[in-house]
């Protein structure tokens, strides 16, 4: 008798989850309160990307003349954008309902309660061998913030807006708020964002950042870093929020934008006796297990890095451990995050700042966007990319790219820190000419001292 799987949240962890134990033969239940897709593909990665295609093709018309095209300034038809991002997720929403009737996973479409050795949902209760809990993460608000008021939104609520905001105040400069930054100005609203770390991006190697701010500053985004929101005063239509040091900024549109809540309370875990922590992560070991023997945990649900890659793949493996097949701790060395601002900002492994603090001396090499013949040719110049390796072995340990493209080129460095290569044999490669990709060959090589042009 085939072994029954049963997994809880539909999302990019869930999804593959789901499928995956279907394809090696488990009779498989995914259940799922909302759409299935979850936070990433209804939410957040694919709607505010279909948005963010809209703001690049924007800005390339409007830099038309550029390139000897003469066109009349465009008009955005907003609602029209929002429609087109709703169809596209619609498309992949149907897709993985598609792979689910394809791969005979019964899909279940309403609250899961765990209750023992199965979960509640529907009316029914669906039992488990193993329980793969994917509940992903909802967004958090401000607890001294109205966050009902017609003019605040979490990152959830500004994908329903019917009209462009005029100013558009962001709470919080991490990935999600620098994105929708990034979009807004485009579509020429003005755009305030306040952080309360000292930097921007946390997480992103700080003189990558510096360039950053400065390129999009230039485009209009106004940054106050190192600021606390002490207190909002509001209006019908408008909101105006204090800062700790005595700013005052007015706004028709407020984004909450400060992270994410795992959904993970209130659904039976603690009783089942898994382990739910002080930031309500489901608490699992290397290899993705509880504390109980029989439910398993992935995607954001169980904290670390949020993306929706890197779920995917911890759905993956984390049946593929459950059902005795291919067993291994789930390996997070390599695993590429991006960011979708203009310009694009992705990272793969360490940066030098987190190779100091992992005991790692590191030598850099970097090329600039602005002697690639592709990237002055397509009109973006703004840009720089940097690889690190070990000073002492040459080997590579990590990547920072900023500029068009960014996040598509990112994975060879991936692939070639996975494989073990050193900066060398990266420089060694011979990349097609003219291609933005050339700045990863011409960063290793100018690392290496050996680049034509750069060293």
């Amino acid at each position: 008798m085939s072994q029954r799987v049963v997994v809880l949240g539909g999302g990019p962890a869930g999804d593959v989850a789901a499928l995956r134990a279907a394809q090696l033969g488990a009779q498989t239940t995914l259940i799922e309160r909302a759409e299935l897709g979850g936070t990433c593909l209804n939410w957040g990665c694919i709607p505010t990307k279909s948005l963010l295609a809209g703001a690049d093709l924007l800005r390339k018309i409007r830099n038309a003349a550029d390139f000897g095209i003469k066109v009349p300034e465009p008009v955005i038809d907003f609602p029209r954008m929002m429609q087109r991002k709703e169809e596209n997720v619609l498309k992949m929403r149907n897709g993985v309902s598609a792979a689910c009737k394809r791969h005979k996973v019964d899909v279940v479409r309403a609250q899961g309660i765990v209750d023992g050795d199965a979960v509640a949902a529907g009316g029914a209760r669906y039992e488990y061998d193993h329980l793969i809990v994917c509940t992903g993460t909802e967004p958090s608000g401000l607890p001294d913030v109205d966050m009902e008021h017609p003019c605040v939104v979490t990152s959830n609520g500004i994908l329903r807006l019917e009209k462009l905001p005029e100013h558009l105040l962001v709470i919080g400069g991490g990935v999600v708020g620098c994105e929708f930054a990034s979009l807004f100005i485009a579509l020429g609203a003005r755009v305030t964002v306040v952080e309360m770390l000292p930097q921007i991006l946390a997480g992103v190697d700080s003189r990558i950042v510096q360039q950053f701010r400065r390129f999009v500053e230039k485009e209009g985004i106004v940054f106050y870093a190192g600021r606390t929101l002490a207190s909002v005063d509001y209006t019908e239509r408008s909101v105006t929020a204090h800062l700790d040091d005595g700013t005052n900024i007015d706004a028709d549109l407020m984004l909450i934008s400060v992270g994410r809540r795992a959904q993970t309370r209130g659904i039976g875990l603690e009783d089942a006796g898994v382990v739910v922590d002080e930031r309500d992560h489901v608490v699992v070991d290397e290899m993705l297990q509880t504390a109980n023997p029989h439910i398993w945990g992935a995607g954001d649900c169980i904290g670390g890095l949020q993306l929706a890659h890197l779920g995917s793949a911890e759905g993956g493996r984390a049946v593929e451990n459950a059902l005795q097949h291919t067993v291994m701790p789930m390996d997070r060395t390599v695993v590429p995050s991006c960011i979708y601002t203009h310009p694009e900002i992705a990272m793969v492994g360490h940066n030098p700042e987190t190779a100091k603090q992992a005991g790692i001396d590191v030598k850099t090499g970097q090329a600039r966007y602005l002697g690639n013949g592709k990237a002055l040719g397509e009109g973006e110049p703004d840009g720089i990319a940097q690889l690190y390796a070990n000073a002492t072995t040459d080997q590579l340990v990590g990547a920072t790219v900023m500029g068009v493209h960014a996040v598509e080129i990112i994975h060879e460095v991936g692939v070639a820190i996975s494989d073990g290569l050193t900066m060398d044999d990266l420089g060694a490669v011979i990349h097609a000419h003219p291609t933005v990709s050339e700045l990863i060959m011409d960063s290793a090589e100018q690392g290496e001292g050996v680049a034509p042009y750069l060293s």
